[in-house]
């Protein structure tokens, strides 16, 4: 388990981790920080804390937890420390709520984003373009294929991607009935 070999040390773990969520990380440091850099800064700094911690996660809802509180504690801090625009909003730090929708909408774009990095790259390619609001006739035409093949593509793309999301909407439900 991943998780596992990143407590023991294995920097290899710490690096397939910290593929896995950083880019969902800077989006949501983003909603705080205005600057790329500030916001690398921040995801930057916390990964390393957590390998600095690392032996204490327990399973991986811990850990995504633990992630996304001490990024939103560091952009806090980044913010006050650079006393960005001169003043803080002073609810940013009130704001628990909005601060929970916005993990629960990274956590759940970055779980869709690494279903989608599972597909076939034909399948990935027309899923990515469908998601860009493309036609099936403009993705046919686009990748020089049949419409119909466009079609049996995205039927399979879909029903895996159904499949391997199976546990995002037992998660959002229960999410959304607190």
């Amino acid at each position: 388990m991943l998780l596992e070999q990143f407590n023991k040390g294995n920097e290899l773990a710490f690096k397939k981790l910290f593929d896995s969520f950083f880019r969902s990380s800077c989006a949501f440091v983003k909603r705080y920080i205005p600057d790329h850099e500030g916001v690398e800064d921040v995801v930057q700094e916390t990964f390393i804390n957590l390998w600095e911690k690392r032996g204490i996660y327990t399973d991986m809802v811990y850990f995504k937890a633990y992630l996304y509180k001490s990024l939103y504690n560091n952009a806090l801090f980044y913010l006050r420390k650079h006393k960005v625009n001169e003043e803080i909003d002073p609810g940013l730090e009130d704001d628990t709520e909005s601060a929970l929708n916005a993990i629960i909408e990274e956590e759940v774009h970055r779980e869709i984003i690494a279903a989608i990095e599972k597909l076939p790259p034909e399948r990935r390619k027309i899923v990515e373009l469908s998601m860009m609001g493309f036609s099936q006739e403009e993705i046919a035409d686009k990748l020089e294929i049949s419409v119909n093949t466009i079609k049996t593509q995205k039927r399979k793309a879909y029903a895996f991607l159904r499949e391997e999301l199976q546990h995002l909407f037992v998660f959002l439900l229960f999410v959304l009935n607190l």
